[in-house]
């Protein structure tokens, strides 16, 4: 199932261009039946994602309301005009945006710490300020009659709760299938505020009336986008089991954007009023201030980022990031068909060594050892350090078993004496493999099979510097730790 998910966005693409070439060339009657074709790709998708029992369940249920009343949109307008009301139009995309709002408030966030709580807030207002100044600048800006203002503002300011909302659950995380559709969600998101932010200052300016062939266009690009986002997850549910997150969050750029768009906005304010001397000026020095800040910032939390899944004595990817690529990479070989192999790695007799001669000659043997690793394991392998003198190495992509035991090989015959601080040290390691058939094991039971051949390497040594998982090998942990 998850090879159809480019073919199904492909599909969508191609529907989306032939019902944009309508839309412009037949009028308005095409831009509405394109909305409710997309209304009805989001309504079944959303359905059939929401059959998955997960922590997201309930919130691709109101998904799924939110594209049915995208649905029943045209049949709701033609009832509310006949009952007197005037603004059906609004009255009807705005039930379709607040209907969206609550069902993204329904995705189950990640668990955070206090200080993350105020992280992920922070940066959520940060979106929500320079989308207020976006309507500021734009639907407000104006000096159209105060009605006018609240109906040209009206669709904006629904399109920006549903933005906060968005970035909110995109920044907080939520369930790990739900990441990549909710970057759709959000673009939808984006498209709305933007195409209403616009509508609204042509309307406030007295430049267009209400719903011009261009909004539908807008409308019809953004339905496109959230319903790419409801297939995407609807792909994730039927594609078990789940990869790991990708390791680039895009929505760590959202707070960036917008502190962007203000000074964009700020600086196009002083030019259009001709004083650019001083204020434009000062608009162009704060944002270079703004972005030496930002980007100071975005250099610490890298550095961050990096301590949390790097080793700090050798420089290697830690244990988490192990679990992560491992995840990953046995999620992918399920996809392709390849095998997957993990390795792990105990130095022998590495304790006397501390004994001996100190942990500080302990510590260089270690990092001699991770040099080791990085000259065998070639990519795109990853060798790590586990904790203590434990290494694993994860190798994804492969076309057959026996190029694992290859690196396994290359790694014992390379292990040899190292002289630290005029001494020389033997060092020695134990070597377990264990592959995985596409799809065959989880990272854990992976990991434990590697495991259990390390310690019969270590039984064997030193005739043998590794050894290969095989079934005669499940005996009691316990057992091969004592032998």
């Amino acid at each position: 199932m998850p090879s159809r998910l480019p073919i199904a966005h492909l599909c969508l693409g191609v529907l989306y261009a032939v019902l944009m070439v309508l839309a412009v060339s037949l009028g308005e009657n095409v831009a509405e039946v394109a909305r409710v074709v997309f209304g009805l790709i989001g309504l079944a998708a959303a359905a059939w994602a929401a059959r998955d029992r997960g922590p997201a369940h309930r919130a691709w249920l109101a998904v799924a309301v939110s594209f049915a009343v995208l649905v029943v949109s045209p049949l709701l307008r033609v009832a509310l005009t006949r009952v007197g009301i005037g603004s059906a139009d609004d009255v009807t995309h705005v039930t379709f945006v607040l209907a969206l709002l609550v069902a993204l408030r329904m995705f189950p966030l990640a668990r955070m710490n206090r200080r993350e709580r105020w992280k992920s807030a922070i940066d959520a207002t940060t979106v929500l300020v320079g989308g207020t100044m976006v309507l500021w600048y734009t639907s407000f800006g104006g000096h159209a009659e105060r009605n006018l203002l609240v109906s040209a503002g009206l669709f904006p300011l629904s399109d920006l709760a549903l933005l906060f909302a968005a970035s909110r659950v995109l920044l907080r995380g939520a369930d790990d299938t739900a990441q990549r559709p909710l970057r759709w969600l959000v673009a939808g998101a984006l498209v709305l505020f933007a195409g209403d932010a616009v509508h609204g200052s042509l309307v406030a300016h007295d430049k267009i009336e209400f719903h011009a062939p261009w909004q539908f266009l807008c409308w019809i690009t953004a339905d496109a986008l959230l319903a790419a986002g409801a297939l995407t997850q609807c792909a994730a549910v039927a594609g078990k089991p789940r990869g790991v997150r990708p390791s680039v969050p895009v929505s760590r750029f959202l707070p960036y954007g917008a502190v962007a768009v203000a000074h964009v906005l700020m600086f196009a304010a002083a030019v259009q009023e001709g004083t650019f001397f001083p204020w434009g000026g000062l608009a162009l020095g704060g944002a270079a201030l703004s972005a030496l800040v930002l980007f100071r910032q975005a250099l610490v939390q890298r550095e961050s980022d990096e301590q949390a899944i790097t080793d700090h004595l050798t420089g290697l990817p830690n244990r988490n990031l192990f679990r992560a690529t491992d995840t990953r990479s046995l999620a992918r070989a399920a996809r392709t068909g390849r095998y997957s192999a993990v390795l792990v790695i105990d130095m022998n007799g590495f304790k006397e060594v501390n004994d001996t001669l100190g942990h500080k000659s302990g510590d260089l043997v270690l990092v001699e050892f991770a040099e080791l690793l990085r000259r065998c394991v070639p990519a795109p392998g990853l060798p790590c350090r586990l904790g203590g003198d434990e290494f694993a190495v994860v190798l994804p992509d492969l076309g057959n078993p026996g190029q694992a035991y290859e690196v396994a090989g290359r790694i014992a015959a390379e292990v040899s004496p190292v002289v630290i601080a005029g001494k020389i040290i033997a060092m020695a390691a134990s070597v377990g493999v264990a592959v995985s058939a596409p799809g065959e094991l989880t990272h854990d039971e992976i990991v434990h099979r590697a495991d259990q051949a390390m310690y019969r390497a270590k039984r064997s040594a030193p005739h043998t510097r590794w050894a290969a998982w095989q079934e005669s090998f499940e005996q009691p942990v316990t057992e091969l730790r004592a032998a």
